[in-house]
């Protein structure tokens, strides 16, 4: 099993009370969606919030249908809002 890297900004940081949060994955983790959907299983309270988040890998925006990052790391970026 290897462990997927979430980096968390702004209302997901402060809900899961960091700015990173490791989950372990099994082989079946092919897509940043099934990364995704396994974040949102191991941890409920984030879950609502994901939906909404743009993802990012290095510096490129992924879609949840493209393959996982090699390095298994996956930025979540909330919407801003302002004015």
């Amino acid at each position: 099993m290897t462990a997927i890297v979430f980096e968390l900004y702004a209302n997901l940081e402060r809900l899961a009370g960091g700015r990173e949060c490791r989950v372990d994955a099994a082989g079946d983790v092919a897509t940043v969606g099934d990364a995704l959907a396994l974040l949102a299983r191991e941890r409920p309270e984030l879950a609502s919030s994901i939906e909404r988040c743009a993802c990012v890998s290095g510096d490129t925006i992924v879609r949840r249908a493209d393959a996982m990052p090699a390095d298994r790391r996956i930025a979540l970026l909330p919407p801003v809002a302002g004015g």
